[in-house]
C-alpha cells in the first residue's frame, strides 16, 4: 500500500510541475528606448533677410554731426558650421558672409547733408563668427549666439566733390534663434542678429582738413537659413538594453 501511495506522488509531482511553472509569473522585457536626435556634425547652409539700424556722419575734426538717418535693406548669403551635442546641449561655431543691400542715401537740417548733396551710407557685405549654445529636444534646437561682427561700408558726400571710401568695419553681435531638423540631413533656422559696427574714418575731400567718418550701429537682422548637415544617420541607433 504504501508503494502505490508514494508511486501516486512521485508522478503528480512529475506531471503536476509543468503546469506550476505555466502559472508562475514571467518578468516582460524592458521596453526599447527611442534614440536620441544627434545634432553632432559639419555643416553648411544659405541664408537670406533683412536688416535695420541707424548711420550717422561725423565731421572728424570739429566733431559734428553731418546728418543723422535710419538704414535698412536686404542680406543673403552662405553659412558653414560644426556642432557637438552632450546630451541635451549642444555646442557650435558658426560663420557667415552675405551680400547686404542695408544702405541710405539721405538730406538732414544741417548744411552738410542739404538736398542735392546728400549723405551716402551704404554696407556692401556682411558677416559674422559666433558661438552658439543650444539645447535640443529632439529634431529642435533652441540657441543663443555671440561672437563678432563685420562690414564693408562705403561713404561719400554725393555732388560735392568728395572721396567714395570703402572701409572695414567691426564690432560686436548678439541673438538667437530655433533650428529645426525636418529630415536627416536637413534643417530650418530662423534667427535675430543685433550687431554695431561701430564708427571709422570713411572718407573727405582731397587736400582739405574736411574728413567724414561714417558710424553704422545698432543693426537689428532677422534672417532663415537652409542647412545641410554632413555625416550619417543623426538618430544613431537605439540604446543597448541590458540582457536578463
Amino acid at each position: 500500500m504504501k508503494k502505490f501511495l508514494l508511486a501516486g506522488i512521485a508522478a503528480a509531482a512529475i506531471f503536476g510541475a509543468p503546469a506550476l511553472a505555466a502559472d508562475m509569473p514571467v518578468k516582460a522585457p524592458p521596453a526599447a528606448v527611442a534614440p536620441m536626435f544627434n545634432w553632432t556634425g559639419f555643416y553648411v547652409g544659405v541664408e537670406g533677410g533683412g536688416g535695420w539700424g541707424h548711420t550717422r556722419h561725423t565731421n572728424v575734426n570739429n566733431g559734428a554731426n553731418s546728418g543723422t538717418a535710419g538704414i535698412s535693406g536686404g542680406l543673403a548669403g552662405g553659412t558653414y558650421g560644426y556642432n557637438w551635442q552632450s546630451g541635451a546641449w549642444v555646442l557650435g561655431l558658426e560663420g557667415d558672409v552675405s551680400w547686404s543691400g542695408i544702405k541710405k542715401t539721405f538730406a538732414s537740417s544741417t548744411p552738410f547733408c542739404a538736398p542735392g548733396i546728400e549723405c551716402v551710407t551704404d554696407m556692401r557685405w556682411f558677416g559674422t563668427d559666433r558661438v552658439r549654445l543650444g539645447y535640443a529636444q529632439g529634431p529642435l534646437l533652441f540657441y543663443g549666439t555671440v561672437g563678432v561682427a563685420y562690414g564693408n561700408v562705403r561713404g561719400t558726400l554725393l555732388n560735392a566733390g568728395f572721396d567714395v571710401g570703402n572701409k572695414l568695419h567691426s564690432g560686436l553681435t548678439a541673438g538667437g534663434g530655433v533650428e529645426w531638423a525636418f529630415a536627416p540631413n536637413w534643417s530650418l533656422k530662423v534667427e535675430y542678429l543685433w550687431a554695431d559696427l561701430g564708427t571709422k574714418l570713411t572718407y573727405g575731400t582731397v587736400g582739405t582738413p574736411a574728413d567724414e567718418s561714417v558710424s553704422l550701429k545698432n543693426l537689428n537682422m532677422v534672417r532663415v537659413g537652409l542647412n545641410y548637415r554632413f555625416g550619417g544617420d543623426p538618430w544613431g541607433k537605439a540604446p543597448v538594453v541590458a540582457k536578463y
